[in-house]
């Protein structure tokens, strides 16, 4: 509107001049007064903040899949939990982990947090986070021989012992990996007029074990790309600084800034995401640690090659049954972070919670970051200004490595009034992410396989 005013009376005073039939006399003026309305419109664009944060919140409301959330919806399907946990010293156990199934009766039980233990200590505090639906957890300590002592306990206890154990010093016929959890993003932010809430941008399967005193293991696999545009990716460990870890290196030194023909991302093709070092610093003044994940997602899948960097063809990756010209299936790729921190102080309290994997991208000249709902409002890299999202989240973290993302344009899950419409995970009445979206208290396992309509998730 201020842009608006100015040529308005900018017309005016020329059509002015022409009523009173003093066009030659004000030609020479002319020129000038160009130059002038240029100016002030120039200065009121780079003063003016053009991200109206109502007028935005209007449209998400108009185009969200959504019409009546729960107000106090945090988006999370997760809860977190801090225990005191007493070995008993029954076993010489040589680990303590906490799994969400009891491994003898299920091949699918994880890891939610792990400790090492030692001859001279029986009580250990651990906190960690776990899918909501769960009731009960279970307790391991594991001996140098990989047998298993294992007790079940409600998720509300805070304190857990080995008095009465379900079974001790049993081998297990697998091995429990740590619990990953999908992270599912939409690159639109903040650009409504464009999102299809298909959460299927980026998708970042995440799990973390402690393998040390000082050493955590990050392991980040990259699922799938369903973005034509370059995004970059990274978490940052809340609450610990940069100067707390030593080192971040990876395993077999990986990088997904190299491609599958053993060629970095070269420099040409870095817009959103400049910086390749494995460890970074936040430019937010905290001085937190940011695990650098990749420059470029398409790259990332190794696909790329640099010849081509200059006419990219960006498919989407596993987005789609079957390959073609704009899509592809990709094996996905994964990198082993190894963080090695100075001092073991405070690793027992890292969990989820703490863990902000958030992704990079462009928008209208600017450089956002994408963060978790209970995170939106935080900025890592990068300085930005989002409008409070009211309607929906524009990243979902999944506590279920088996989770079906949904296929490119599909909605994740469409809900109106009482009537139930269409989208990836509408199928099952009771177990609908609308439904969830309405009320964050019912619908928590509409995230499971049995829920999602098979010709809509990849």
């Amino acid at each position: 509107m201020l842009i608006y005013n100015y040529f308005c009376n900018f017309a005016h005073i020329i059509n002015n001049i022409i009523k009173k039939e003093m066009v030659m006399r004000h030609l020479r003026w002319m020129p000038l007064l160009i130059v002038i309305a240029v100016v002030i419109a120039n200065n009121s664009c780079t003063s003016r903040d053009l991200f109206d944060e109502k007028i935005t919140q209007e449209i998400s409301d108009s185009l969200s899949p959504v019409d009546t959330l729960d107000k106090y919806h945090d988006w999370s399907l997760t809860d977190t939990r801090s225990i005191a946990v007493e070995t008993n010293a029954n076993v010489n156990a040589q680990w303590l982990k906490i799994l969400t199934a009891d491994p003898r009766q299920t091949e699918d039980a994880e890891v939610v947090a792990q400790v090492m233990t030692s001859s001279d200590q029986t009580a250990y505090f651990m906190s960690f986070c776990y899918p909501s639906i769960l009731e009960t957890l279970y307790a391991a300590l594991i001996d140098d021989q990989g047998r298993y002592t294992v007790t079940a306990f409600p998720t509300s206890q805070s304190k857990v012992d080995f008095s009465e154990p379900l079974y001790t010093q049993q081998l297990i016929a697998y091995t429990p990996q740590p619990q990953a959890f999908v992270y599912c993003y939409e690159d639109e932010m903040p650009d409504f007029l464009t999102v299809d809430f298909d959460f299927n941008d980026i998708i970042l399967n995440i799990a973390y074990e402690r393998t040390g005193e000082r050493e955590m293991r990050f392991h980040v696999e990259l699922a799938a790309v369903g973005t034509g545009r370059q995004v970059g990716a990274a978490i940052r460990l809340k609450n610990f600084k940069y100067n707390d870890i030593e080192s971040v290196t990876t395993v077999d030194d990986a990088s997904f800034n190299v491609n599958n023909s053993g060629q970095d991302v070269p420099d040409q093709l870095l817009v959103v995401h400049k910086d390749r070092a494995p460890l970074l610093m936040s430019n937010n003044g905290s001085e937190e640690a940011v695990i650098n994940l990749f420059c470029d997602a398409h790259w990332a899948t190794g696909d790329l090659l640099t010849e081509n960097y200059g006419q990219i063809q960006r498919k989407r990756y596993n987005v789609a049954k079957g390959s073609g010209t704009d899509y592809q299936t990709m094996v996905p790729r994964e990198v082993t972070y190894i963080v090695t921190f100075k001092s073991a102080l405070g690793l027992e309290n890292l969990n989820f919670d703490l863990i902000d994997p958030f992704i990079i991208k462009e928008y209208n000249g600017g450089i956002f970051e994408v963060h978790q709902f209970a995170k939106r409002n935080d900025w890592v890299l990068n300085e930005y200004r989002v409008a409070d999202i009211v309607k929906l989240p524009w990243a979902l973290v999944i506590p279920y490595k088996k989770f079906r993302h949904t296929l490119e344009g599909v909605n994740i899950g469409f809900k109106k009034k009482d009537i139930l419409g269409f989208g990836a995970y509408s199928r099952d009445r009771g177990h609908t992410f609308g439904e969830w979206s309405m009320d964050h208290t019912i619908a928590k396992d509409w995230y499971l396989n049995e829920h999602a309509t098979d010709n809509q998730v990849y």
